[in-house]
């Protein structure tokens, strides 16, 4: 099973957002970002622009690809 859990690096150590219980020699995969820091002022349509090639462009407004995901993502069965 594949586990997702969000956090940052605070100087010293990874310091995640939601506690998780591991167990000794348990499996970890750990990916990190590297990016600019977005300020308040940077707005959707800009960071789509920057994801180059992640979201193929059809031609549809940032609100229908939101939209999408929602439906796609809202229910995890």
């Amino acid at each position: 099973m594949l586990a997702t859990v969000k956090g940052y690096y605070n100087g010293s150590q990874i310091v995640l957002d939601t506690p998780v219980q591991f167990q000794t020699g348990q499996e970890v995969i750990v990916t990190y970002t590297i990016s600019q820091s977005l300020s308040k002022n940077h707005n959707h349509e800009n960071i789509v622009d920057t994801l180059v090639g992640a979201i193929p462009d059809t031609g549809k407004p940032l609100a229908a690809y939101h939209s999408e995901r929602l439906k796609k993502y809202a229910s995890i069965d």
